[in-house]
């Protein structure tokens, strides 16, 4: 709960325990609710009204017209008068509670502070790949367009105001909660959240160039979830490309208007769905830095030109981003480190020692296990009861297919298995889960994350920070090759971080 919104409630709970006396004068009445409207006012001036705080609303507005109607008339005493009061303190009582609750579970958090140096720049980006058909639309002649978010050391200006989180975009936020099959309404307040980036701010000039990483982020999700992992790095010297994968993502802005994962037209029936759509992502990726290098260049005008190093590029993808991320380790050799935060992979290395430097972060849930037993993100056949055997061979056209994909997704697991083995980067966080390596852990208070399919007994924040402080030692081994920072030297500042032998 912000500052101005606890003020209020006290506020609240002051007038009704000292306002609803029978001896309260005129002067603490209206004391009482100029105090009020002045909170109330602040509140909204400051913070911004949502409507977790309704109810303490409501109580502003009811209590003002109580005390401007007792400063007016008087009442005699009466036993119905007695009763409707005492029912209207416990009613009050019970929805200041309720107020209280839904804004400590669906809070307007605070985004980590970025641990670098630099101040943070951002800037939007909307690009065309000329050189590929939109995969998404069945028959369309449409080119692929992808919007871009780019995190960028910045040089100092304070009078630059810090960017809303999820772009400012209530459409967006909407979206991206419907598509959790929630009540569009339920995370408006996202809009109020504050980050840590400005636009419009230079590129920094105390390098002159910066390494650069690619973020992919999972499916049903956007860019706008990693905000926070993308500002630590990008305060630490580098600039960060985070890709919203149109289709995949919850919802893309995009200067036709926003589309939505449920807005493709394409059935992927012909092969893993999931590995057809890593792929996809692979490429998007890959012709983004195609795009970045043009930026480069002076070829497309940009504030990048010159600044970046194109030579030393890393990527990191969540979720199926992580899959892409694996994907990009395996078969682009532009790519010089790759970090995949909790994705079930889909592709077989075909060269095993064709790598890029790899590390992985799994929740101790599931993940790990998945890994070491090499097992499909799939069901076997064997363990679906009859109607599901029946649904799930229609949508893969036989059983025959759907076993050949779980078989292949086998093999996929095995090598990923193998190349971890290989390199000793296999890590996970005690108390993990899935979406605690995205904000998405932040969305929701303490004790309520089980509401919103989140388990995992250590906090979303040291989950993050753990994650954050990972990504950011092995990046700075593999691409500003810094000797003394690795995801080793991690641990030893993290109990809840280990390190997983593979057997």
């Amino acid at each position: 709960m912000r500052v101005c919104e606890l003020a209020l409630i006290i506020v609240n709970l002051i007038a009704l325990i000292i306002g609803t006396r029978n001896k309260s004068s005129k002067t603490i009445l209206l004391g009482l609710t100029g105090l009020h409207l002045i909170a109330l006012a602040l509140h909204g001036a400051i913070e911004g009204f949502r409507y977790q705080m309704m109810f303490s609303y409501i109580f502003v507005v009811l209590f003002t017209i109580y005390a401007l109607t007792r400063a007016a008339f008087k009442f005699p005493e009466s036993k119905i008068l007695k009763i409707l009061k005492g029912f209207a303190i416990v009613l009050s009582v019970l929805s200041l509670a309720l107020t209280s609750l839904l804004a400590y579970a669906l809070p307007v958090f605070t985004l980590p502070q970025p641990t670098g140096s630099y101040d943070v720049g951002v800037q939007y980006v909307d690009l065309t790949d000329e050189k590929r058909l939109e995969p998404f639309l069945q028959g369309s002649a449409k080119k692929r367009e992808l919007a871009v978010k780019i995190y960028y050391p910045a040089s100092k200006d304070k009078a630059k105001p810090y960017a809303a989180y999820f772009h400012d975009s209530p459409e967006l936020i909407k979206m991206f909660t419907a598509a959790y099959g929630m009540p569009d309404f339920m995370f408006s307040h996202l809009r109020l959240v504050q980050t840590h980036t400005q636009e419009g701010l230079s590129v920094s000039d105390k390098q002159a160039r910066y390494p650069v990483i690619f973020f992919s982020h999972g499916a049903g999700t956007n860019m706008e979830v990693h905000t926070s992992q993308c500002e630590d790095l990008a305060s630490h010297g580098y600039i960060v490309v985070a890709v919203n994968h149109t289709y995949v993502s919850s919802a893309t802005e995009l200067p036709g208007g926003i589309v939505t994962d449920r807005d493709a037209t394409v059935n992927f029936d012909q092969g893993d769905p999931r590995e057809i759509v890593a792929h996809i992502m692979a490429d998007d990726v890959g012709s983004v830095i195609d795009k970045m290098g043009e930026m480069n260049t002076g070829t497309t005008d940009s504030i990048f030109a010159g600044k970046l190093d194109l030579g030393q590029i890393g990527v990191i993808g969540h979720s199926l981003g992580g899959a892409a991320a694996y994907d990009l380790a395996l078969n682009d050799s532009r790519i010089k480190a790759v970090v995949n935060l909790d994705g079930s992979v889909y592709t077989v290395p075909k060269d095993k020692n064709r790598i890029a430097p790899f590390l992985m972060l799994a929740n101790d849930e599931t993940g790990v296990q998945m890994i070491q037993k090499h097992e499909a993100s799939m069901k076997k056949w064997e363990d679906m009861p009859a109607e599901e055997q029946e649904a799930v061979a229609s949508a893969y056209g036989s059983k025959e297919n759907y076993i050949d994909i779980y078989k292949k997704q086998e093999q996929a697991a095995a090598g990923l298995a193998e190349t971890l083995k290989a390199s000793g980067s296999l890590y996970s966080i005690e108390g993990s889960a899935h979406m605690k390596f995205t904000d998405i852990g932040l969305f929701v208070g303490a004790g309520f994350h089980r509401f919103i399919g989140i388990q995992g007994s250590t906090s979303a924040a040291e989950c993050l920070a753990i994650t954050e402080s990972v990504t950011l030692a092995f990046f700075n081994q593999h691409l500003k090759h810094e000797t003394g920072d690795s995801p080793e030297s991690v641990l030893r500042q993290y109990p809840k971080l280990h390190k997983v032998k593979l057997m």
